[in-house]
């Protein structure tokens, strides 16, 4: 009886939590999905691009909510257990409050230690796979940008001006510049003027150019000639999306080994990041947020169980359910804020990372007298 009845309990409270978590993840979702169409309207890329770059996004959504849908979904289960006299079940099976906190513990930890694979490896490999999916992408929506009587530099190193565009794929009057031409020490550095212009393959990559000139350098000297017809070829361009991996979306591993060489002044050499000194602090706050800040987890699980100190028909009982959930909503803040101090310093990083274990065990202790009496 007594396994059925926390069966129950954790199945009660991990389906509230799923709910919630979809349903605020599909919000926040909806809204980063919305910001996140610059890179349609301005940086040139199609929508699938645009589709893939979100969906890899999403379990960073989770990593970051889980915490407080956990809370939340712990705190309003054992209020309705309490207030639908479920509870009493419990007790009058034997089991014992502090054997009831304890189980209540354990599922913490099990929540705690997926909250820590979501955040040390399938969050950053998802959004490592998003930005692989921009850097390997190319300019899909090219002749959606190009309007008439705007300058369009969204392409790394080129720039183009249409002075009428006659419809999607044919305009006039063009200029493209290539590189800088006030720059002599390079080459192929270039200025196209055309009459007309015309998109002429299916990808509208290649942009067929009519009746211009091409002013280039090369070996430092100015060098121009008229044409009738050249074809320019538009996909060995990117669009200027940062495409390099950022401190989120790198591997745990790298992040620990380049940490640990700073702390202790050594070299750590990585072909996908720089491991300079003045990224430390930004690394421990990475690490503080995979390792450390799951932690909290059970202490959640921990203050939430102060609910069972007090009963409903207690004329207090609201006022006391408040201050649990301000608890809760205090130990939240606090796993926040306390990611501001992991810095450079390893004391106060060692120190940090012992803090929630440190507040467990003294709520723990205060929790079960406070049962027991």
């Amino acid at each position: 009886m007594e396994k059925i009845l926390f069966r129950k309990l954790i199945l009660d409270i991990s389906l509230r939590a799923i709910f919630i978590i979809f349903t605020i993840g599909l919000i926040v979702w909806i809204i980063q999905a919305v910001n996140y169409l610059d890179f349609v309207i301005d940086d040139g890329h199609n929508f699938l691009i645009y589709f893939y770059y979100n969906l890899f996004n999403f379990p960073k959504i989770i990593h970051r909510i889980l915490p407080f849908v956990f809370a939340i979904s712990i705190f309003f289960e054992l209020l309705k257990y309490e207030k639908n006299n479920e509870l009493l079940l419990f007790w009058t099976n034997g089991i014992t409050k502090k054997k009831f906190i304890l189980n209540l513990v354990n599922f913490a930890l099990v929540i705690m230690f997926i909250q820590m694979l979501i955040g040390s490896f399938i969050s950053p490999a998802s959004q490592l796979k998003a930005r692989s999916v921009l850097k390997d992408s190319n300019m899909d929506f090219l002749p959606n940008l190009i309007k008439q009587g705007k300058f369009i530099d969204t392409v790394s190193g080129l720039t183009i001006f249409i002075n009428e565009k006659v419809n999607n794929n044919s305009f006039r009057n063009i200029f493209i510049q290539e590189g800088d031409l006030f720059n002599l020490d390079q080459n192929n550095n270039q200025i196209i003027f055309a009459k007309e212009g015309l998109l002429v393959d299916e990808n509208k990559k290649i942009f067929r150019l009519l009746n211009g000139k091409i002013i280039s350098t090369s070996n430092k000297k100015l060098i121009s000639f008229e044409f009738d017809k050249i074809d320019y070829n538009l996909s060995k361009f990117s669009s200027k999306t940062i495409k390099v991996a950022k401190l989120q979306e790198l591997p745990s591993s790298k992040i620990i080994k380049c940490s640990l060489s700073l702390l202790s002044e050594q070299t750590y050499i990585d072909d996908m990041f720089r491991c300079d000194k003045d990224k430390l602090k930004n690394m421990n706050q990475e690490l503080y947020k995979r390792f450390i800040k799951p932690f909290y987890i059970p202490l959640l699980a921990l203050i939430s169980c102060f609910l069972l100190t007090f009963s409903k028909v207690q004329n207090n009982f609201t006022i006391k359910t408040i201050k649990v959930f301000l608890y809760v909503f205090l130990i939240l803040v606090i796993s926040e804020a306390f990611m501001r101090y992991a810095d450079e310093s390893k004391l106060q990083f060692i120190s940090i990372m012992f803090l929630p274990i440190i507040i467990y065990f003294f709520i723990y202790n205060f929790l079960i007298n406070k049962v027991k009496s």
